[in-house]
């Protein structure tokens, strides 16, 4: 059996069988092995790229630490390579990036492509409550149903999404509660709620208290907006990237949080309003673009 070969660089490398003066190269039999060192070392080393290939050369796996939280750009069967190019993973016992911003909008669409492990705890994707009832929540059960939480009123899917990607939008129009699943409406109801929460968001843990219900998986594209957008928006919005996104579907958009540029050097805002302006849109909430910049920085 051909060993996998891990490859620690603070530059881009290109595999040729070989290693170049400044990177260091270890082999494992076993791609689980090989991905657990690799981990360690990403987390440890915060400057450390770190690739895995197989046998025959071909890449498996990218690894950086952005601040703390190992995010992987995974090539296998189970990776979500489009519209995103990469995903970050979540550890389900520590993993999460904390929010500098409540994002307490009462009408709001909340969206995300997520792929969940199959395990027996529950997993938060994205939390904005004060406190228990109070405020949003979106997350998996501890049998993979997912839920969406606006206050007390929950809607929940009655199919379960272990080991699979999954697209899953939340959205409130100051009236109606609605879940979709894969752009597809699974869930709604009549509902008169307010949101008017303080505490910063998270994703991927709760966000009020001390860290905890981590997510277990992978997260990619993960996008809010200030407004309930219509079912034809969700399925255009859920098969692009920020860069693909049309003027009217930026409207109201607060933050995208693509959890995928892991080997380039992060977007600044800069970029960002220069990209808004060659699509004639407009940032509306700055601040919340450069939080999403600088999480993944």
């Amino acid at each position: 059996m051909l060993p996998y070969k891990v490859i620690v660089s603070n530059k881009t490398f290109n595999y040729s069988g070989t290693t170049e003066s400044g990177e260091a190269s270890f082999e494992f039999l076993s791609l689980s092995d090989a991905k657990a060192f690799a981990t360690a070392l990403v987390a440890k080393y915060s400057y450390a790229i770190v690739y895995i290939w197989d046998g025959s050369g071909i890449l498996q796996y990218i690894a950086v630490n952005k601040n703390g939280l190992v995010l992987w750009s995974e090539f296998d069967a189970d990776t979500q390579t489009f519209p995103s190019t990469g995903s970050a993973e979540f550890d389900g016992s520590s993993d999460y990036i904390q929010l500098n911003t409540p994002f307490n909008y009462t009408n709001h669409t909340i969206a995300a492509w997520c792929y969940v492990n199959d395990d027996a705890n529950y997993k938060y994707v994205f939390d904005n409550r004060d406190a228990n009832n109070d405020g949003i929540v979106l997350g998996f059960s501890d049998t993979e149903t997912f839920y969406y939480s606006l206050n007390s009123v929950d809607l929940v899917t009655t199919e379960t999404f272990a080991n699979q990607w999954v697209f899953v939008t939340a959205t409130y129009d100051g009236t109606t509660q609605k879940l979709y699943i894969d752009g597809s409406l699974d869930f709604s109801g009549a509902t008169s709620q307010t949101i008017s929460t303080t505490t910063d968001a998270k994703i991927g843990s709760q966000s009020y208290g001390s860290p905890s219900i981590f997510m277990d998986g992978n997260l990619a594209n993960v996008a809010i907006w200030n407004r309930a957008l219509s079912s034809d928006e969700i399925n255009s919005v859920m098969w692009k990237s920020y860069d693909g996104l049309t003027p009217s579907e930026t409207s109201g958009l607060q933050a995208w949080y693509s959890l995928d540029d892991i080997t380039s050097p992060a977007a600044s805002l800069a970029n960002m309003e220069q990209l808004a302006a060659d699509k004639d849109a407009t940032i509306e909430n700055k601040a919340a673009i450069t939080a999403a910049i600088n999480a993944l920085s």
